[in-house]
């Protein structure tokens, strides 16, 4: 707290009859409160990577968003709202608790986890005055197991299991779904106080609006995708008119970050803090739409909306959440000198960068970074003329203040010590801690990489893989702290079947990121399973399991292989508890049942499985129909068997396995031609290198046997 803020604090404690202290952080039960909003529901909207100077309320053009257009007029507008990080969980963190990154500890999408249970939530301290609370959200990094979901009564994060194995963004849901599930459930409970969150994700790279917005805005496909998204929103809202919840209901419509698209040479997101990153559109939609219509130019965050759902609900501001009021904020009680705090791990910890860091206020925007930028967004909103050198006093206010924000980052903070244990066991982590800021190159030196790395993947979907290698390792040479660099190498080099090289390429990522480890251990672990090598895989998976409860699953494959069945068993009895991987694990079950060849027991725990998964209206999960596939071969029921692995290849294409075995029956049945064909198949599906050699050695030793 600054000295001009201790001084009001202090002004404002003597002044008594005042309703609110802004600066002091604390806020009273009447605070913000608006007749009829003590027991109202309380919706959110969370449009992701979603940017203000984007959409007809905040004067674009050539877009039509006319469900968002609709609620803004019904709402208060914030002109000049803003994140505290361009990443979607920080994000999300700070809206439900108020903490700025540094307090909650969530800097990044991956590698954190937030603590429900020791830190106060929308969700947590809204259940405490009797609502229920529920969210949906539609993308992997807002999964339940960062955290989040232990703070609701329910949290819906399914996602297609087609979607697994793909890139992060591309990890997802549709939007109409998401919608679809938030409607069932506020459904369920309209008639007493509800907290609801429902995120959607459309606006996110990659963007492909389905049609009709994919013609209409063919050259502007980002807004295409904001179009599709208002239309997700329009269904929402009118489900909830229809249930007769959006009149009584406060709904605030909010992004988590913005979108780059080249403005100052990012296309997307979380490496730089210009505007159109950090800008977000806001919209508080109060019971009955009172103050509808208000503008507001004062500039908020996102730690504001827990206190404005403090001030509307009647519950006390938690002592260490920061911001105010946005009803206050738009009563005009907002200090004048207010600045609002963003940072940016993100190029330290993936790319081996300098931290960046802001301030915004009315005026300026300061960026602190090895070589600071300033400038005046009255004049410059596109922020292209570095002012810093003609206003040497705004810039030294503002860099001592934004100093006062911790920004250090040490292992022992962002790892659970046990996973840590398992890490330095492993020969991965050293004593060393991170650099400091100064000696970190300026991430708008090295932004050209991200434009080279991007290269690289493109020379990948071409099937140009060794092509790629050279350019990324060129990118290494300059760069070795690039940790995401080194990961697309390891998979590349994986898919090139160059396994030992991937692994390698791998321990360089946690070598560079330490904090990335769980997620580079599960595809450590998945190839270390693939190679036969057991019990790394266990190892590995061990450490992946504090944010991927799929490396369970990996554990108890490998323990499978191994021969291991009671620890097998172990495992896959530990994934039965898990609703989301319970279908998993019945799998898993069968096929300790068919290496004990108590053939019908395991017939019967599939047949069981695909009682409940239709009954339920669900997908029968990957091995399914392989596993079935293999108890009838092993009873000698050859049709049978082959039409269980085609419909496995059908559901799940990428299933290598299921091919192979298919194509072994298809042969020793007299069929090459088919059994050809399969292989053929199996690498239009799967047309990396690796698959191309395992379907050669797999024909080369169906052709021997044939021979004998």
């Amino acid at each position: 707290m600054t000295t001009r803020q201790r001084l009001l604090c202090l002004a404002v404690t003597v002044a008594a009859a005042l309703p609110f202290v802004s600066s002091c952080n604390r806020e009273t039960k009447t605070d913000g409160a608006i007749s009829g909003s003590d027991g109202a529901p309380v919706i959110v909207i969370s449009i992701d990577t979603l940017r203000a100077d984007h959409l007809p309320a905040y004067g674009a053009t050539g877009l039509e968003t006319p469900n968002i257009d609709a609620l803004a007029k019904d709402s208060i507008l914030f002109e000049n709202a803003y994140a505290h990080v361009p990443l979607t969980l920080p994000s999300h963190v700070t809206m439900l608790t108020g903490l700025l990154p540094e307090v909650s500890g969530i800097r990044n999408n991956l590698g954190y986890r937030f603590d429900s249970a020791a830190t106060p939530s929308v969700p947590t301290l809204l259940k405490a005055k009797g609502y229920a609370t529920g969210a949906a959200v539609s993308a992997y990094v807002l999964r339940g197991v960062t955290g989040l979901a232990a703070a609701f009564d329910d949290y819906d994060d399914s996602i297609d299991r087609a979607s697994e194995g793909g890139a992060l963004g591309e990890l997802q849901r549709s939007g109409d779904q998401t919608v679809a599930a938030a409607v069932r459930w506020i459904t369920s409970k309209q008639d007493q106080p509800f907290f609801y969150m429902v995120h959607l994700f459309e606006p996110h790279a990659p963007y492909a609006p389905p049609e009709p917005f994919k013609s209409r805005y063919a050259a502007k496909p980002y807004d295409g995708e904001i179009a599709v998204t208002d239309s997700y929103v329009g269904q929402f809202l009118d489900a909830l008119k229809s249930l007769g919840v959006y009149d009584r209901a406060t709904i605030i419509l909010m992004s988590d970050h913005g979108e780059g698209l080249g403005d100052h040479g990012e296309a997307q997101h979380g490496i730089f803090i210009y505007r159109e990153a950090i800008h977000i559109p806001l919209l508080l939609k109060l019971p009955k739409g009172e103050m509808n219509g208000t503008r507001v130019k004062a500039p908020v965050q996102l730690a504001d909306v827990l206190p404005t759902i403090a001030g509307l609900a009647g519950f006390e501001v938690p002592e260490k959440a920061k911001g105010m009021s946005l009803v206050q904020v738009a009563r005009g009680k907002a200090p004048a000198d207010r600045r609002i705090y963003s940072e940016s791990m993100y190029p330290r910890i993936h790319l081996g960068w300098s931290d960046l860091a802001s301030l915004v206020d009315a005026r300026h925007h300061y960026i602190d970074a090895p070589r600071p930028e300033l400038y005046d967004l009255a004049t410059d909103v596109k922020e292209k003329q570095n002012i810093l050198s003609d206003q040497r006093r705004v810039y030294a206010s503002m860099r001592d203040e934004v100093r006062t924000h911790a920004r250090k980052l040490e292992l022992p903070q962002n790892i659970d010590p046990e996973e840590a244990a398992k890490l330095a066991a492993l020969g991965y982590l050293g004593s060393s801690s991170s650099p400091t800021t100064g000696e970190l190159p300026d991430p708008k030196d090295g932004i050209a990489d991200i434009e080279r790395i991007a290269h690289a993947n493109g020379l990948i979907r071409e099937g140009k893989h060794a092509e790629a290698v050279t350019l990324l390792r060129e990118v290494l040479a300059r760069n070795g702290s690039f940790a995401d660099a080194w990961t697309l190498l390891a998979k590349t080099l994986d898919d090139m079947g160059r396994s030992e090289e991937a692994l390698e390429a791998y321990k360089k990522t946690i070598e560079a990121a330490p904090m990335l480890a769980p997620g580079t251990a599960m595809s450590m672990a998945l190839l270390y399973q693939r190679l036969g090598r057991f019990d790394d895989a266990i190892q590995h998976a061990e450490i992946a399991l504090t944010s991927h409860p799929a490396a369970r699953l990996v554990m108890a494959q490998s323990y499978l292989s191994k021969k291991d069945l009671a620890a097998a068993e172990r495992e896959a009895q530990l994934l039965v508890k898990d609703p989301d991987k319970r279908d998993d694990a019945a799998v898993l079950l069968a096929q300790i049942r068919i290496a004990q060849r108590r053939f019908p027991d395991a017939m019967g725990v599939l047949d069981a499985m695909k009682s409940r998964t239709d009954a339920g209206g669900k997908q029968v999960p990957p091995n399914f129909w392989f596993a079935r596939g293999d108890i009838l071969a092993r009873m000698n029921r050859i049709p049978d068997a082959e039409r269980a692995f085609v419909e496995e290849v059908r559901l799940y294409p990428r299933n290598r396995e299921a091919y192979v075995r298919l194509a072994v029956l298809q042969t020793l049945t007299g069929r090459e031609a088919d059994a050809r064909r399969t292989f053929d198949a199996m690498l239009r599906f799967n047309p990396d290198p690796s698959s191309r050699r395992m379907a050669a050695e797999a024909a080369a030793q169906l052709k021997r046997q044939n021979a004998r």
